[in-house]
């Protein structure tokens, strides 16, 4: 009787199989907008989970001009990189992004002068959030305000190194006074829902 190794039976058939299987098959992969990294490495909130609304009024969009990572002050090297500019007229309302405590006021700067005025908010869990370049006077409340998200902050306007009138949007850990360290926010009302706001669009405020 002829003898056949084993190992030349097992051997074509392992091939076939491989040969019928085909690719390994990829894994799924993210849902478009549920999360990507910042330009430090840091994570964006899903829109399903974050915590912040645009900071406008339910109703109203403004342009976003300078974002996140870009250009100027807002470069992926600087304390900015993480903020948001919206260009809208000198006394436009404004509102909380989030629910906190009013910590700082400075309202006393003229618009196309100095100094930056803003409204800084402590979110109790070492996040600030920062509302620059308000018109003089410009503040809607006072040290030590509980705001809700929704409430009045203040009037928009042109003070600071604002160059033109807009809304300069920042969160921060561990403190708000300059040089901050910035952390990435995105806004669960915004429309489109763009996880990162993109430079050049409107966007406009929805229901919450």
């Amino acid at each position: 009787m002829l003898r056949v190794p084993l190992l030349a039976l097992v051997l074509p058939l392992a091939l076939v199989r491989c040969d019928q299987a085909g690719p390994p098959t990829p894994p799924d992969p993210p849902v478009p907008g549920t999360t990507q990294l910042g330009c430090d490495g840091q994570m964006y909130p899903a829109l399903s989970e974050t915590p912040y609304v645009l900071p406008f009024p339910v109703g109203t969009g403004y342009r976003m001009n300078l974002g996140n990572c870009s250009s100027s002050f807002h470069g992926p090297d600087g304390p900015d990189r993480y903020a948001y500019d919206f260009v809208m007229p000198i006394g436009t309302l404004l509102t909380a992004a989030r629910a906190g405590l009013v910590v700082h006021v400075e309202e006393s700067g003229r618009d196309g002068g100095f100094p930056n005025n803003l409204v800084v908010v402590d979110h109790g869990d070492g996040t600030f959030a920062q509302y620059m370049h308000l018109t003089q006077n410009g503040a809607e409340v006072g040290m030590g305000d509980r705001v809700e998200q929704g409430d009045r902050i203040g009037r928009s306007g042109n003070t600071g190194l604002a160059g033109r009138p807009h809304l300069h949007f920042i969160v921060t850990r561990g403190g708000w006074r300059y040089p901050y360290n910035p952390i990435p926010a995105s806004f669960g009302n915004a429309s489109p829902r763009d996880l990162v706001l993109k430079q050049d669009e409107t966007y406009h405020a929805e229901s919450y």
